[in-house]
């Protein structure tokens, strides 16, 4: 990434920082667009089974997934993959820990719900295939993929060499409960992001596979599949 420099790399880290900073707040303001155009076209911030938003959805992908992770967070700060966590060693007992984490956020999901005054039932549906795949495609692909390389892949790593490794998964569990002011203004949504944040960012841990905490948030973004995305 940055070069080391005469003052112990005090600079280059500061840099670093300013750029994983940067990405967040681009971040914010891309999803802010994302969803206001969703609900703009669309009526609402549920998937729907239509040509149009199936090219929405393929454009959010090429320019967060693609455009925002791949351009900026590997080729632009020089990133290599396997240092965000894609490794291939462990790959089964990491899915496992996934999977165990999504049990453990859907959990706190339904906590900070009913803390909400949340006591409806929610009105589930009987997906079709087609918007299976379509939320998975979403999921696997734009949601989980963007965070979870930022977040946890990029910027907890980075915090983690100056700070100690709980410190640093507190706080990018905070700028990740505060990057999705561009999707809701509800405050009981940022609490459930911010413990969230912390589940994931303990299952990536120190050096750990980043396939843990995004099979556990991918799993989570299919629940939309069975009913209405929250906003």
């Amino acid at each position: 990434m940055c070069t080391q420099t005469k003052d112990g790399g005090a600079r280059p880290w500061a840099n670093s920082i300013a750029q994983a900073l940067a990405l967040v707040l681009a971040l914010a303001l891309l999803r802010a667009i994302q969803t206001r155009l969703w609900q703009y076209w669309f009526g609402s911030t549920d998937f729907q089974e239509t040509l149009p938003f199936v090219l929405f959805t393929l454009g959010s992908f090429v320019v967060m997934s693609v455009g925002l992770i791949g351009g900026c967070v590997v080729r632009l700060t020089g990133t290599p993959w396997r240092e965000l966590g894609w490794q291939r060693e462990g790959l089964a007992k990491a899915a496992a820990w996934g999977v165990l984490g999504f049990v453990v956020i859907s959990a706190n999901v339904l906590v900070w719900s009913l803390a909400g005054g949340a006591t409806a039932r929610p009105d589930y549906v009987s997906p079709s295939v087609g918007r299976l795949l379509l939320v998975a495609f979403f999921a696997f692909g734009v949601a989980a993929w963007v965070e979870e390389n930022l977040f946890r892949g990029y910027l907890q790593p980075l915090l983690a060499k100056r700070l100690p490794l709980q410190v640093a998964i507190a706080v990018q569990a905070a700028l990740f409960s505060v990057a999705h002011l561009g999707y809701t203004t509800n405050l009981m949504y940022f609490g459930s992001a911010f413990v969230s944040g912390l589940v994931l960012g303990a299952l990536r841990g120190r050096g750990r596979s980043l396939v843990a905490p995004y099979v556990a948030h991918s799993l989570l973004w299919m629940m939309a599949a069975f009913g209405p995305t929250p906003s």
